[in-house]
């Protein structure tokens, strides 16, 4: 938790390193996006500059005695990083910090530090100690100024000083520097960070026309929950919430791959929002800060966004009334990780130009994302008094007030979604689900049916069975509905090609795991305790969602297993920590006692992930593979990919030491688990992502 505290106070506003994403609670994976020059080599066998590097950082069980495993995801060419990780055993010390090394690791990229003497890239390190003349490809000092100082002299490391200028603002390294130097050429293909670490234009459209007639890109940069609201839209927050990983609202396919009969119509996306600003709403009547708002944009395409916000509040300065510039202003400021700022930003937007609907769309996604549920709904009811039929009320508003309970405010904005979009299976689900929880079931009912009329794929039976279950209504039909969902992902996760995985078959296993979920909680209502006890604790060992773990809880509760029931909820709750049933479910067994020496309820989990395996290399090196678990949870092959060559052919090793995966009974799923091994001095070990980090 210091080290994120740590490491946002840090690169806050700041241009040069970002974080891009994040995972844990708190993280222990994190990636770092460095707008610095490097090199990389073609392949045509050229040295090229790029000014953007993806690095991944992954917090072991060991550190910080240990140095954390560090690797970079875009091509490089510097002595002291191969495909697999960055040498920094060097200099490490658990003293330095997590901060610390993320900037040294920056110094690294640009060549201001690099270590010829022991290198991982032989043909990188000849080639910098024959042009040692030439370095550091990026000069700009790399660390934040320290409260507004100038830049601080940096370390040297391996055999070149860093080089400082003055920090009253960041200079932009000089073009054409190499021209005689190294051949300079576009990046081919041009890498990006994974989709759920950031959103490039293209999600909003890119190319689309923008006032100064240009494009706009490389400017949704968000964190992974923010993608998530991005995708759902901020309405539908009670079920993320409530149940991630079990529901996906308004998807044009199943699971299956099959179309549905009607693509059901999703609210508007954050990222839609935001491209709509562009087209919608009105210039500045005042030219000076028309020019200001086009000077900030030039400024995101570089990734400046310091000056980006210099520019912005100047324009805003200029006219006070620009709403659009007060949200590209907080737009920017999210992006910086100043939420607070942001989120005055936006409510200068909407104050700025009362009559505009975005500005107040925008606020309330914020407000759901900061958690302020209450301000969120007070906004989407300022909407409604201004268009009362905006089609994206029913599920935003109507999601919020799920969220708060508030049933009998949310009925009226889902029959008016299910009437204004008959063939919306999604429209008729919501539906259903408030008419349940308003113990209206004869209704509800009729809605989730019609719902599976119009969509019977299995992710709209695993919904529907849920909601059943939630409602303990039903539960016969809706085991059978369960059944199927499960039987059809099943059958799909059998048809993966372990020698030519996709994305989408990484997130089966996801997907696996929430239906279990539903088989057992049908199984608990039904009072079938130890099968829905296989099914739970298979889902939560797979995925550690939150939901499941509160699932299990609420089984050993119901055993009088009370110390279980209470170590579950404080594992459920540190996967989702906004679980506000889990918290209330810990409170009423606040009189149960738990061992005193336990490890915290963050290193169980990573824990839980961890295989202690015997020596297979000596030196420090670490490799991902993909791991196919069949019928009875055996371990069937493991497959290398990407990491460490010396890793290349230790398949075999791991199919002989990794532990079964925990299945229910008659399961014929197969499941692809994506994994990190890791080896030092002191041994081996193999870290399963999540599915849902693997996914990504």
């Amino acid at each position: 938790m210091l080290d994120e505290e740590t490491l946002q106070a840090l690169l806050q506003d700041w241009p040069l390193i970002q974080i891009t994403g994040k995972a844990g609670i708190p993280p222990e994976i994190y990636r770092f996006t460095y707008n610095l020059r490097g090199l990389y080599v073609s392949g045509s066998g050229e040295i090229l500059e790029r000014d953007s590097h993806v690095l991944e950082v992954n917090l072991t069980l060991g550190y910080p005695r240990r140095a954390p495993q560090c690797r970079i995801l875009t091509p490089v060419f510097h002595p002291n990083f191969d495909d697999s990780m960055v040498c920094i055993g060097d200099f490490w010390a658990a003293s330095e910090g997590l901060d610390q090394l993320i900037i040294r690791i920056g110094r690294m990229i640009s060549y201001q530090e690099y270590n010829t003497k022991s290198p991982l890239n032989g043909l990188a390190a000849k080639w910098a100690a024959q042009n040692s003349n030439l370095l550091p490809i990026d000069p700009r000092p790399v660390a934040p100024p320290l409260n507004g100082a100038s830049g601080a002299q940096a370390p040297q490391g391996g055999e070149v000083p860093a080089l400082v200028q003055p920090m009253a603002e960041v200079p932009a390294p000089i073009d054409g520097q190499w021209s005689e130097r190294i051949v300079i050429a576009p990046e081919s293909p041009a890498i990006s960070a994974p989709d759920e670490l950031k959103i490039e234009s293209a999600a909003a459209g890119e190319g689309a026309a923008r006032p100064e007639g240009g494009t706009f890109r490389h400017w949704k940069k968000v964190t992974l929950i923010s993608v998530l609201l991005a995708t759902l839209g901020a309405g539908l927050l009670w079920y993320v919430f409530h149940r991630p990983g079990h529901v996906a609202i308004g998807n044009a396919t199943d699971p299956s791959g099959r179309v549905r009969a009607a693509a059901p119509r999703r609210p508007a996306s954050y990222a839609e929002l935001l491209r709509r600003c562009y087209t919608q709403l009105p210039d500045s009547s005042n030219s000076e800060a028309l020019r200001a708002e086009q000077n900030a944009r030039k400024s995101i395409q570089t990734k400046d966004y310091a000056s980006a916000i210099t520019a912005l509040k100047y324009a805003v300065s200029l006219d006070p009334n620009f709403s659009r510039a007060w949200i590209d202003l907080g737009w920017v400021y999210s992006a910086s990780a100043d939420k607070g700022s942001a989120l005055n930003a936006f409510q200068k937007a909407v104050e700025a130009d009362p009559k505009q609907i975005l500005p107040y769309k925008i606020l309330a996604f914020n407000y759901a994302f900061l958690g302020n549920r209450e301000n969120a709904i007070t906004t989407w009811q300022r909407v409604q008094s201004i268009v009362p039929d905006d089609p994206d009320m029913a599920a935003d508003l109507g999601g919020l007030y799920m969220a708060e309970k508030r049933y009998s405010e949310a009925t009226p904005l889902f029959e008016m979604g299910a009437k204004a979009n008959p063939s919306d299976s999604y429209a008729q689900l919501r539906l259903g689900m408030v008419r349940l929880r308003s113990r209206n079931t004869d209704q509800g009912l009729e809605a989730l049916h019609k719902a599976l009329q119009i969509d019977s794929g299995a992710e709209m039976l695993n919904n529907v069975a849920y909601e059943m279950a939630e409602a303990d209504t039903n539960l016969g039909e809706a085991l059978v509905y369960s059944q199927r969902s499960v039987n059809e992902v099943e059958e799909r996760s059998q048809k993966v090609d372990l020698e030519n995985i996709q994305k989408s078959d990484l997130r089966i296993p996801f997907t696996i795991a929430a239906y279990w979920d539903t088989m057992g909680w049908i199984y608990f209502k039904m009072n079938d305790l130890a099968l829905a006890e296989s099914y739970l604790d298979s889902s939560w060992r797979l995925a550690q969602d939150g939901v499941v773990g509160d699932h299990l809880g609420q089984l050993y509760e119901k055993e009088q297993k009370l110390p279980a029931a209470l170590h579950m909820y404080m594992l459920a709750l540190e996967a989702n920590p906004r679980s506000e049933d889990t918290a209330a479910h810990m409170g009423n067994l606040a009189h149960v006692s738990l061992p005193a020496n336990r490890m915290s309820a963050g290193e169980e989990l990573s824990w839980m992930r961890t295989v202690k395996l015997p020596a297979i290399v000596k030196e420090t090196a670490s490799a991902d593979f993909d791991v196919l678990f069949v019928a009875g949870g055996r371990v069937e092959k493991a497959n290398f990919v990407r990491g460490a060559e010396l890793f290349r052919h230790a398949g075999k090793r791991l199919e002989r030491n990794l532990l079964q995966e925990k299945f229910p009974p008659s399961s014929t799923a197969h499941l692809v688990r994506r994994g990190m091994l890791s080896c030092s001095d002191t041994g081996c070990s193999f870290v399963f992502y999540p599915p849902s980090v693997a996914a990504n």
